[in-house]
């Protein structure tokens, strides 16, 4: 686990001549008090409990009614098969469908439009589950009933509560460290937090899988899935008051 160290410091009214005074500024306490801010950054990894996998059927043809005939023959078999392998708790989805004519490219500098020369549909279905140590099987089925191609695969965390907390807290720390490393190089003493903000909502970074062709899924082994880890992150932004 790596933290990384943003430091955003500011330390006001100690030197008149350099520093310009709070009071100078409009939003400016009114008791001009002096300040450090910090942003701590804190990071977590957790084990993922949620695959998002995309499958997809590509089929082509001379016409477009062929093709799309074929291709709906074809999804409607790898649907039938994903649905065997998820629980009643996942989803399966239809994420995207194309239809689109194939060109002839013809010769380099022969005039003319393009020829039309077939039809090449897409058909993809995405597939969230619960069921990680299942998840090479259920892509396994996926290919053999027709699918041919592994659009997307990512594992991430349904639910992140508990690993925001943690990330969190990790921040919190992080930024109490850098707060107390610049007050001990100024000779000055942290005092009371006045203000603590996370600049954005944690992550969630999902670890992300390239797409896989055809000819990368016609082996027949079975596919061996190694989920890893994922992280959630969070940043948190305090100011402190220093004597």
């Amino acid at each position: 686990m790596r933290t990384g160290r943003v430091f955003a410091i500011m330390l006001l009214g100690i030197a008149a001549p350099v520093i310009a005074s709070r009071a100078a500024r409009a939003d400016a306490p009114p008791d001009n008090r002096r300040t450090i801010s910090v942003s701590g950054q804190g990071e977590v990894t957790a084990s993922p409990d949620l695959a998002i996998v995309a499958v997809a059927v590509e089929t082509t043809g001379q016409k477009a009614a062929d093709a799309v005939t074929e291709n709906a023959k074809l999804t409607t078999k790898v649907t039938k098969a994903l649905k065997a392998f998820i629980g009643k708790d996942d989803k399966l989805t239809t994420t995207r469908y194309a239809l689109e004519p194939r060109y002839d490219p013809g010769k380099r500098g022969e005039p003319g439009e393009p020829r039309i020369i077939g039809y090449i549909v897409r058909n993809e279905v995405q597939v969230e589950t619960r069921t990680i140590d299942g998840l090479g099987a259920l892509i396994d089925a996926g290919i053999s009933a027709g699918a041919n191609r592994v659009s997307s695969m990512e594992f991430t965390l349904s639910t992140r509560n508990e690993q925001l907390r943690a990330a969190l807290e990790k921040a919190g720390a992080e930024a109490r460290a850098q707060a107390e490393s610049v007050a001990t190089a100024l000779g000055v003493k942290l005092k009371s937090v006045l203000s603590a903000t996370t600049s954005a909502p944690p992550i969630v970074v999902p670890r992300r899988y390239p797409s896989y062709g055809v000819a990368a899924m016609e082996a027949r082994a079975p596919t061996p899935i190694e989920p890893g880890t994922v992280s959630v992150s969070a940043t948190l932004q305090v100011t402190y008051e220093i004597e």
